[in-house]
């Protein structure tokens, strides 16, 4: 009888494919980047390209190590390199304040705070159930390590810079698109060992929709900070209850209620948007 695994094309690709198909998909985006007050659609998807692309390519990375020790550490390359990508766009367009890095006294809309704080739900009902899976002091501080790179990286490029690029189209249609982008940005777990298609797509599905939340948040309340928060832990959550925040196959049940506490969540935040878009004007952005 065969092995399973072999059955799921992507993860058992030689991780030079990996690295290659990464390349190819990093440098595609950094084709596609235009200066975002001209082409605001094109520059986000370039940022999208990019970051998966070389999601992908350090994925391969990883892959060919062989040690244990490599499979714990080169991970942190995985969201560091994107991470540090991201951090220079955001510098070199002045965009740290627009993009929510704001202090307190200019937060706004703070009731937003009470659904935001409703997507933890779902992952406390989950880590009541389970408990807390067993683990070394040293692989829980390589997890959560990992884990708040990760957000910094997701949360920068989608509820950051995707969604201050996209500020010229309506309230609407903005936080759709970077939630969106944001949903798809999950591509890379199809090239884990052993990934499985339908954990992967309902990861991307389920994504999207805490996105939209997120986004709204992000945008009524001036500040990426709260978001980031309850980014990370929904996410240390998992880590705790399962021992990873990878995409697992969804039995039915769980499905149904995921989507029905998160789509519901999505729509109470498309709710209170405004009707139209505000753009302020940055003398300092720069292409």
């Amino acid at each position: 009888m065969g092995d399973p695994v072999s059955t799921h094309v992507l993860p058992g690709l030689d991780w030079l494919v990996k690295l290659g198909i990464g390349l190819i998909l990093a440098a595609a985006g950094l084709l596609l980047i235009q200066p975002p007050r001209r082409r605001a659609l094109r520059f986000a998807l370039g940022i999208f390209i990019i970051e998966t692309g070389t999601l992908v390519a350090i994925r391969g990375i990883v892959a060919a190590g062989g040690s244990s020790w490599w499979q714990y550490l080169m991970p942190f390359a995985l969201v560091l390199v994107p991470g540090l990508f991201i951090a220079v766009v955001l510098t070199r367009l002045h965009w740290w304040r627009r993009v929510g890095f704001t202090p307190l006294r200019e937060w706004r809309a703070p009731h937003l705070l009470i659904p935001l704080l409703l997507v933890l739900a779902l992952p406390v009902a989950g880590l009541w159930a389970r408990g807390v899976m067993a683990t070394t002091a040293l692989v829980l501080v390589l997890q959560v390590g990992f884990v708040l790179i990760d957000i910094f990286m997701e949360e920068v490029t989608y509820r950051g810079v995707v969604l201050q690029a996209l500020s010229g189209f309506s309230p609407v249609l903005r936080v759709t698109l970077a939630a969106t982008l944001f949903g798809f940005s999950h591509l890379d777990n199809l090239f884990l060992p052993g990934a499985d298609e339908l954990g992967v797509a309902y990861q991307i599905f389920e994504a999207a929709l805490v996105g939209i939340l997120f986004g709204v948040v992000r945008m009524r309340m001036n500040t990426i900070w709260p978001v980031m928060a309850v980014h990370a832990t929904y996410d240390l959550m998992l880590v705790l209850a399962f021992g990873h925040a990878f995409p697992v196959a969804p039995t039915l049940p769980g499905f149904v209620v995921d989507t029905v506490v998160n789509l519901s969540l999505a729509v109470v935040g498309l709710s209170l948007l405004p009707a139209r878009p505000t753009v302020s004007v940055d003398r300092r952005e720069v292409a």
